[in-house]
């Protein structure tokens, strides 16, 4: 396994439950603009020349029945001048509200990663969202659907196939000031299936600045030969929320 310096140690990416008991919806979100930018960097000099540098980016619009959501992120690293680390990720989705619970979804994914054995992996995807639970604590949201994924190896092999995506977002709010999250995506093809999961804890310094520190998994089920199926990383991120 190609594995990144770890600050905590998680062996399987988990899909968690909220507690049980009648859900509560919450109070409607606000129309309008909403997102936050994280980010991290490590320097050392010295015996030891190392980098890294971790950027997450997440703006959503609500309007009427429609949910509009842009995710970006990157992570380079490198140690005495080789570089270890090198991943972009872009991603849009939009939602059309149907009834309280239930809506439609239309998205597209594409990633780069240089250590992944793949020079590139996009798809698109749409089907149906329901959110499984709402309250003032958090929420859970599941989606299913079809689509669409093109990909190519580092050995310049194209693969074009049908997917299936299915995704869960989940978050737990302890208080005011600190919260638990995860996000696992699937998209499960006949060559290959990329699985992705993100576990994360946010702890708020002010009204708009946090420190998030997150666990990520990725793996692909079929790799080129002499790649680790599995990657993971830690980051811990200084975060700011706007509205």
């Amino acid at each position: 396994m190609n594995t990144r310096p770890l600050l905590l140690t998680l062996t399987t990416p988990l899909i968690l439950v909220p507690l049980a008991g009648q859900p509560v919806l919450a109070e409607e979100a606000e129309e309008g603009w909403s997102g936050s930018a994280e980010f991290g960097a490590s320097i050392t000099t010295g015996n030891t020349d190392s980098s890294t540098i971790d950027g997450k980016f997440k703006l959503g619009y609500l309007t009427g029945p429609w949910t509009h959501r842009l995710r970006l992120e990157t992570l380079q690293s490198s140690e005495e001048g080789e570089e270890t680390a090198n991943r972009t990720l872009g991603e849009f989705e939009s939602n059309y509200a149907l009834s309280e619970r239930d809506y439609l979804f239309g998205v597209l994914r594409g990633t780069h990663d240089e250590f992944s054995g793949y020079k590139y992996q996009s798809s698109i995807a749409a089907g149906y969202g329901r959110k499984l639970w709402v309250s003032d604590r958090g929420f859970w949201d599941a989606e299913i659907g079809p689509g669409l994924r093109v990909s190519e190896t580092d050995t310049g092999e194209r693969e074009t196939n049908a997917i299936a995506r299915l995704s869960s977002g989940f978050e737990y709010r302890f208080s005011d000031f600190a919260k638990f999250s995860q996000d696992v995506t699937v998209l499960a093809g006949q060559d290959n299936t990329e699985i992705e999961s993100i576990t994360g804890l946010t702890s708020s310094l002010t009204e708009t600045l946090a420190m998030k520190l997150s666990y990520t998994v990725l793996h692909n089920t079929d790799v080129p030969a002499d790649t680790e199926e599995t990657d993971t990383y830690t980051s811990i991120n200084l975060v700011y929320k706007f509205d």
